[in-house]
């Protein structure tokens, strides 16, 4: 059984565990345990961009609203924000983890997890208001294939920012505005990143998009030792 991982669900995770789900339903894999993992709630003011029925958790949300229509998946909803205290239990060894959270910080707790285990995919995704990228990191047997979520990223590497967790509610309403069209194109991304990795083909284990040039560049980069 795989594990799958989605943590964060707001305009990208949202977007993302339907495009997700439905795959992995129709695929020999269909038995897959899916955890959603979110600490933050459901606010209306983003109804122009996130996916969502009903108010409140936003972990616990999606697996009722999955539950009832894929039976042979099982799901489980982990209503916290991804920390130091809290990251071995969430992101376990063979692991498959899509990152779709919108601070440096969390990404590099995850990404200095993930450096321990043995097997693991990351696929991380993130955008700003018009463009953004989407970078897979698949170890194995102890070794980067690809690279690491920070090795081409010193500002995931040297983060100056807090995660959810750490900043008041005033913080948290001050967010950046984000375009439905941008999140999508990053989640879209992500599951690209998915499929080639299911498929063996893990040589471009990034790319980048931009909405207003209307153009995608993927990298082919090797791991820093």
């Amino acid at each position: 059984m795989d594990r799958i991982n989605i943590i964060g669900l707001g305009g990208i995770g949202s977007y993302l565990s339907e495009f997700i789900i439905r795959y992995v339903a129709h695929s020999p894999k269909k038995n897959s345990l899916i955890s959603f993992v979110d600490g933050d709630e459901y606010e209306t003011k983003n109804l122009n961009r996130q996916i969502f029925t009903k108010g409140g958790k936003k972990a616990k949300s999606q697996k009722e609203k999955y539950e009832d229509n894929y039976s042979e998946m099982l799901f489980q909803d982990i209503c916290s924000y991804v920390n130091e205290h809290n990251i071995e239990d969430i992101i376990k060894d063979g692991d498959i983890t899509f990152v779709c959270v919108d601070n440096h910080k969390t990404r590099n707790i995850i990404s200095n997890h993930a450096k321990k285990l043995n097997n693991c995919v990351i696929i991380s995704g993130g955008n700003e208001y018009t463009d953004g990228n989407a970078q897979m990191y698949i170890r194995k047997d102890g070794i980067d294939i690809t690279p690491s979520l920070t090795d081409y990223h010193p500002e995931i590497l040297n983060y100056t920012d807090r995660s959810p967790e750490e900043m008041s509610c005033e913080e948290l309403s001050k967010s950046s505005p984000q375009l439905i069209f941008a999140n999508i194109t990053a989640a879209i991304q992500m599951c690209w990143l998915y499929y080639n990795m299911s498929n063996e083909s893990v040589e471009r284990s990034e790319v980048y998009f931009d909405g207003l040039t209307m153009c995608s560049d993927s990298k082919i980069r090797k791991p820093k030792n």
